[in-house]
């Protein structure tokens, strides 16, 4: 058993975009040295993550044949808590940047093929590195009743132009945790 697992996201967008590496990069920030990519088919996605953590062709489910492993999946029907995290060896989040109307790939694409249980992170749809922030809370003790998170984030550029990000952050001291570099890659789209 593990004091904390590994965190492994499972790669399912076609290209690795400016905005999914941010998320992958503070992901990576968040859980050290203790993250695997899974499901790297591309050589060139492959060498853009492999300084962020260990790069894996298979997806997550064969490479960690054989340990207990937790799917982070919208529609699971139980939280995941911190004994969760203490009695599994790879927590399994989706590299899948989201709709604003969430369509179930995380089912999809990762659960239903699966042998891993599924868990939930709240009823409000996280960014990835999102979802890695609030699990690794979780795998620190914290119960997800404990821990805030916002249902959107309105980032103003002026008097007049912003976007939404209909999407959960955790909230610290009243302010969403943002991906680190996100604000400056959507202000020069």
């Amino acid at each position: 058993m593990r004091i904390q697992p590994i965190l492994a996201i499972e790669h399912c967008e076609e290209s690795l975009s400016p905005w999914l590496l941010l998320e992958y990069k503070y992901s990576a920030k968040l859980w050290k040295n203790n993250l695997v990519f899974t499901r790297i088919t591309k050589k060139k996605t492959a060498v853009a993550l492999h300084p962020l953590g260990s790069v894996e062709k298979e997806k997550a489910d064969i490479v960690f044949r054989g340990k207990h492993g937790i799917v982070l999946d919208p529609q699971a029907t139980k939280p995941l808590t911190p004994k969760d995290c203490h009695a599994c060896d790879v927590i399994v989040v989706g590299g899948l940047l989201g709709y604003e109307q969430p369509k179930g790939r995380t089912k999809i694409m990762i659960s239903d093929t699966s042998r891993f249980e599924t868990r939930h992170l709240g009823n409000i749809q996280l960014s990835i590195d999102g979802a890695a922030f609030v699990a690794k809370a979780i795998c620190l003790g914290m119960g997800l009743k404990d821990i805030e998170i916002t249902r959107e984030v309105e980032i103003k550029y002026d008097s007049v132009h912003s976007t939404i990000l209909p999407f959960g952050y955790p909230i610290i001291d009243n302010c969403p945790v943002i991906t680190p570099g996100l604000i400056d890659y959507l202000t020069h789209l």
